[in-house]
């Protein structure tokens, strides 16, 4: 909930209801209801009908909620179910949730969702991107490193007892392969060098952290078209903060890689279509890392970018874990070079990126 956030009061959607319906406002308030409130981003008109508040104003009833207008509305795991009386059935993500006064001291809420209730949901909303997967017994080694070496020893010693004891019974065969299971899991479990690594990290990198967050503090008034994020990936940079806000809960260099590319792909999903990494250009896709780089609170950028170029060994430098890496490392020192003191020059910016990444 503390991912996304912007100020309500200076929401357009908020603040034409205000002025049109304050009827609804009254009515919320007395019976301590709910108000959808689509987030700014999601907005391409800046002018609104009197009737279409009715569908943003819930009302608690036996099942759920109802509307102005008498649609059904439910509220479950952080989203909006839309039910009877909409086009079709549908879920809208909430992004934050505040609590609203009015003069009497009569409260009500504020869910701010991730997109008007009558817009059609995107394919990035119904289809999320692919998890990135373990396909292959190499992929396994990669993602386990070093600890490989130690599991193909347990591995081995399984295979010689199995061929001594062939003979058991199946109760014994069971317990062996679950106690081996036990002993790979203890020995990733036990192993304390990757926790210390990524400490000295931290340490090492702590003074160049404090003078990023020194310069991203300053570009807080950027906007979107300030860096020259195109509209059509506007509507998934709150997802996009939501999966950034996780970095930091990732212990392992390849856990936070994989998080990057989600960051990555779902900022970069359009309504028309997913595309690869690849597909989109570099300064468009670097238009969108900056932006995520800036309004999102990650203390810590250059001790995790470290710890993921020094601790994930891959064997492809061109693969596109390595391109979205490199891109996320390219917007950072972009950033730290002072480059976006002003607003950038796009001739300029689009010549700097395309001789970093590539």
């Amino acid at each position: 909930m503390a991912v996304y956030d912007e100020n309500i009061l200076k929401n357009t959607f908020y603040l034409a209801l205000e002025k049109q319906r304050p009827d609804l406002c009254s009515r919320v308030a007395e019976l301590h209801g709910i108000v959808l409130v689509p987030c700014c981003g999601s907005l391409s008109v800046s002018s609104f009908s009197d009737s279409q508040f009715d569908s943003y104003v819930l009302q608690p009833v036996e099942d759920g909620y109802q509307t102005a207008d008498g649609k059904e509305v439910r509220i479950q795991d952080r989203q909006v179910l839309l039910g009877s009386g909409f086009p079709a059935p549908a879920s809208v993500p909430i992004l934050f949730e505040e609590t609203f006064y009015n003069d009497q001291e009569q409260s009500y809420s504020i869910l701010c969702i991730s997109r008007p209730v009558e817009v059609e949901p995107s394919p990035a909303e119904n289809n999320p991107p692919p998890p990135y997967c373990l396909k292959s017994v190499e992929d396994v080694r990669e993602f386990l490193g070093s600890h490989a070496q130690k599991l193909d020893k347990f591995v081995h010693g399984f295979c010689q007892a199995f061929k001594e004891q062939e003979r058991k019974g199946l109760r014994h065969h069971i317990d062996s392969v679950n106690g081996l299971y036990t002993k790979c899991l203890q020995c990733l479990l036990r192993d304390s060098r990757l926790w210390m690594s990524c400490s000295h990290v931290s340490s090492a990198a702590c003074q160049q952290d404090a003078a990023f967050n020194k310069t991203t503090r300053s570009l807080q008034e950027l906007q979107q078209k300030d860096l020259g994020v195109k509209p059509e990936f506007s509507i998934n940079l709150s997802r996009a903060k939501r999966e950034l806000s996780q970095l930091n809960q990732k212990t392992s260099p390849l856990l936070k890689l994989l998080c990057l590319r989600r960051v990555t792909v779902t900022a970069t999903q359009t309504p028309r279509r997913t595309v690869s990494i690849e597909a989109v250009s570099a300064d468009d896709l670097l238009s969108v890392i900056l932006y995520l780089l800036v309004k999102t609170e990650i203390p810590n950028w250059m001790a995790n970018l470290s710890y993921i170029r020094n601790f994930c060994f891959s064997h492809s430098s061109k693969d596109e874990l390595s391109y979205c890496l490199s891109t996320f490392e390219a917007a950072v020192e972009y950033i730290n070079l002072g480059k976006l003191c002003s607003v950038p020059s796009p001739d300029l910016f689009r010549l700097w990126i395309k001789w970093t990444i590539f």
